[in-house]
């Protein structure tokens, strides 16, 4: 086998094996060759190469997501690295273990007008929980040092906050020079894993706050599937006591759970309110999407308990009281066994069921008079996604929708709500993708969100198990929706940003299989043949709904839970 001739680059390839990484993606440069180089010829790693380094970089954070083990990417000198901060961030915030490998010139000339030539040192130092600048070794104690950096900060990315590692490699030339004498870490040190318990007093403390509680309100904010910790709180959910609020993006479905919050809310007559507020709150996991529930919780004024290796002053409710480093199933497991000792105090988790099942009617009511829309698009994508399927969304309008519908227990959720932002959906889609070319993988995306992250469609790792819906309402749609743009006399032109593009052009540019429809005529039969009909390619749908007053048709879906 033969790697680049210098050493930094043999020494962090041999430092990625040891953690785990199988996957790496790199952007073509000149100033990262010796990366490039290193972890090609090593048969250890799969390796993509995507161009563009946004696009990379959310692809990696893809690959991460699914398989949960950290993936390499890395990129030439100057301004390309910058390139990688959206996906860094949303790494950061998602906890997903991204090895952010920038190269770079010597640090002899920064500022010397040199090409590609940046501040790049510490660049991401807000985002990552470790960074470090790894020169190359030229005695035996810069040897050792740059070994025992390559240690601590490569098992930072997988420790038990798990997030995205920055090191920057600055390469002097020559950059191509291959060798077949390869070194390796001499001196890895091992971080042990560890777990974190409660002290006696710290359950004493957590079981006066759930003991001076009878309405009990558990909320789960976004986590990657967990069979065990969904188990735990089927059980809990089994006090009358305690109510369940979780989103799609929980990846906990149960029928024991409120899995429709804002449809929920939207039944609770405004004089029975008071009925519904708890005492105590319960917060596990990531980002809530529904601004309703946050607002709801946060004038509660309710007791707040959080648990949670990582952020744990996350005060999301703005009552913060208790918080645990601790893996949320050990902390619920706590609580359960409280409930065993003192169970059904109240009925307050049965008033949120009943709530709950009340708007199911409604909503189940409604939807065969709803009109063509992205509402009924919605509706339509959920009656007919096939079992056992990725289901990714978009951030926007389009998760938002969806959260509106019940969730399908077969189904595996995901979204960037680490960040929120529209940049990366495709691309982050793509990269989950391609860690399970043996499950289908279905994005479905507005079309700001869609265009904007075109470039993850340029690539050549395209397959037929990702397909992608974009329902295209020509612009931004949730502009028309939130209270204060219709305000402004800049309302169309800069925050809905409407727009008249077509995602044929781009289909067709990138060879997916394409189709499409505007009504509700087509919809079915082209959602049937999108999912059922086999290809080679990967396959997008647009669904039109431009001469639309989505923003009316939500408002009127809503309005119905007040009146029935």
């Amino acid at each position: 086998m033969i790697s680049s001739a210098k050493l930094q680059a043999q020494l962090i390839v041999d430092g990625c094996k040891r953690i785990g990484v199988k996957k790496v993606v790199l952007s073509p440069g000149s100033r990262n060759a010796p990366l490039s180089i290193a972890f090609d010829e090593d048969d250890t790693f799969e390796v993509f190469v995507i161009t563009d380094e946004r696009s990379a970089a959310f692809v990696a954070l893809g690959l991460a997501q699914v398989n949960k083990e950290p993936v390499v990417i890395a990129c030439t000198s100057g301004s390309a690295p910058l390139n990688y901060y959206p996906a860094i961030a949303e790494a950061f915030y998602q906890e997903v273990p991204l090895i952010v490998l920038s190269a770079d010139r010597p640090i002899e000339w920064m500022d010397q007008g040199d090409g590609q030539t940046i501040r790049q040192e510490n660049v991401f130092n807000k985002m990552v929980l470790k960074s470090i600048s790894l020169l190359e070794p030229l005695t035996e104690e810069q040897r050792w040092y740059a070994e025992r950096m390559l240690s601590e900060t490569l098992q930072s990315a997988i420790g038990k906050q798990k997030g995205p590692i920055h090191i920057n490699v600055p390469f002097s030339e020559p950059l191509y020079q291959t060798t077949t004498e390869i070194q390796r870490i001499n001196q890895w040190i091992l971080q042990a894993e560890t777990h974190s318990t409660l002290s006696k007093s710290a359950i004493e403390d957590l079981k006066n706050y759930w003991n001076q509680s009878k309405k009990r309100l558990i909320i789960v904010g976004q986590l990657h599937p967990d069979n065990q910790l969904l188990s735990i709180i089927e059980n809990l959910a089994l006090d009358g006591s305690v109510a369940i609020l979780v989103e799609h993006t929980s990846n906990a479905v149960s029928p024991y759970f409120i899995s429709t919050i804002d449809r929920t809310l939207s039944c609770i007559p405004a004089e029975e309110v008071q009925q519904y507020i708890p005492d105590l709150i319960v917060s596990i996991g990531g980002a809530i999407v529904s601004k309703r529930i946050k607002t709801f919780l946060r004038k509660s004024n309710a007791d707040v308990i959080r648990f949670g290796e990582s952020f744990p002053f996350m005060d999301t409710f703005q009552n913060l009281r208790f918080t645990a480093e601790i893996n949320p199933s050990s902390g619920l497991k706590i609580i359960e066994d409280f409930i065993h000792a003192n169970p059904k105090v109240s009925n307050f988790g049965f008033l949120w069921n009943k709530a709950n099942y009340k708007a199911m009617e409604i909503h189940n009511a409604q939807l065969p008079t709803i009109g063509w829309s992205d509402l009924y698009a919605m509706a339509s994508i959920f009656d007919i996604i096939p079992e056992n399927a990725h289901l990714h969304l978009a951030n926007s309008s389009a998760v938002r929708y969806a959260l509106l519908f019940d969730p399908i227990r077969s189904l595996k959720y995901w979204c960037n709500r680490g960040t929120s932002g529209i940049d990366g959906s495709s691309s982050t889609a793509l990269g989950a993708s391609l860690a399970t070319l043996n499950e289908l993988h279905v994005l479905v995306t507005g079309d700001l969100s869609f265009f904007y992250d075109s470039n993850a469609l340029w690539n050549k790792y395209m397959h037929s198990n990702f397909r992608i819906i974009v329902i295209n309402n020509g612009g931004g749609d949730i502009f028309n929706y939130i209270p204060g743009p219709s305000t402004t006399k800049q309302w169309k032109k800069v925050f809905v940003a409407e727009q008249k593009m077509q995602v044929k052009h781009i289909a067709n540019q990138f060879g997916l299989d394409y189709y499409y429809a505007n009504n509700k005529e087509t919809l079915y039969n082209e959602l049937e043949s999108f999912f059922v009909n086999k290809s080679k390619k990967s396959k997008i749908i647009e669904i039109d709904t431009m001469d639309v007053d989505n923003s009316n048709v939500l408002n009127t879906y809503f309005s119905n839970f007040l009146t029935n």
